[in-house]
């Protein structure tokens, strides 16, 4: 271990206004929300232009990812993987609080980013429900047979909602969407997002919705049109599979090339020996659990998440409850 660098990394959370925001993050989880404020979402742990996460404790106190990205990146990120084009971290972690629908909208691919001269890269996603109204849903991928002339005729008629599929969304449901993947998440629904180091967004409707001026936001067709994967088909909730590695139980909830998501009831405790291929994003699904490494440790809250660096080779959850594990995978 490198002398003088911290083994956890935790960082103060930033929230977004969003029309469509909700009031979970701090009547849920206790987050101090900006009062008068519609909050939408907390980014978590970021290295982006739009948000610069900061640590907020021990000897890094006070720097950005993105300074530590300049300074460590080896350290931070594995032996084996690759911070974006641009030098940044490759993940971004969130938390989304719908208190309306989102709207229906697609994200690039790597590709696509680049073809359209996009600065970020392409955005790949996984969603974990935390917390659903009753009958909530997720929509997420075209109806099978939807062409991109019948697509781009139900958004000229104003009947996009047909062409989509739906599927309820209670609590632990977890969603991969692939960039190209037209989607909405439903209203009165809380979940964990990982993702690409990316804030693209293509709308294609926005259910006719209008801001506080009276305006309705702005749509980007001709660029969704060239994101949208059609002829693609997307399945809803995502199966899983329970594997046993140092000696826990680990549900592998989706894995692509760019993360793999696994969810863990940990009864007492759990050490894991993650090598130092790759970093660990842990998130607290529970309050009073912590995370421990060396002389550091962290005790997070629910929804709270703590960044194990690619240099650290193992770490332990201590306490009882459920935590999402989102890494890098050696190769996919």
């Amino acid at each position: 271990m490198p002398s003088g660098r911290p083994e956890l990394l935790t960082f103060g959370e930033t929230y977004f206004e969003r029309i469509w925001g909700g009031t979970r993050l701090g009547a849920s989880l206790g987050r101090p929300v900006p009062p008068g404020k519609v909050i939408g979402e907390a980014w978590l742990i970021s290295d982006h232009d739009e948000c610069q996460s900061v640590v907020d404790a021990g000897p890094w106190a006070g720097k950005t990812l993105g300074r530590l990205m300049a300074e460590c990146p080896e350290y931070l990120l594995g032996t084996l993987v690759k911070p974006t084009p641009r030098g940044q971290f490759p993940l971004l972690l969130k938390l989304i609080d719908a208190g309306e629908a989102l709207s229906v909208q697609v994200h690039p691919d790597d590709e696509t980013a680049r073809r359209l001269n996009e600065p970020d890269v392409g955005k790949t996603e996984m969603w974990y429900v935390m917390e659903a109204d009753p009958g909530a849903e997720l929509v997420c991928g075209l109806v099978p047979g939807t062409t991109r002339e019948t697509f781009a005729a139900a958004v000229a008629e104003d009947r996009v909602d047909q062409c989509m599929t739906r599927f309820p969304a209670p609590a632990g449901t977890s969603v991969f969407v692939p960039a190209g993947t037209v989607h909405a998440i439903g209203g009165g629904i809380l979940l964990a997002e990982i993702q690409q180091n990316s804030n693209i967004t293509y709308r294609v409707h926005d259910w006719n919705r209008v801001d506080a001026n009276g305006k309705p936001r702005q749509l980007h067709l001709d660029k969704a049109m060239e994101a949208i994967d059609f002829g693609s088909t997307h399945a809803g909730p995502s199966p899983s599979t329970t594997l046993t590695a140092d000696g826990q139980n680990r549900e592998v909830l989706g894995a692509c090339r760019y993360f793999v998501a696994e969810r863990m009831d940990i009864v007492r405790s759990w050490k894991c020996k993650k090598g130092t291929e790759s970093f660990h994003l842990v998130v607290a699904m529970e309050d009073g659990l912590t995370v421990l490494s060396g002389n550091s440790h962290a005790r997070l809250v629910r929804g709270g998440a703590v960044l194990v660096p690619g240099g650290v080779p193992e770490y332990t959850v201590a306490g009882a409850g459920e935590v999402l594990v989102y890494c890098v995978p050696e190769k996919i």
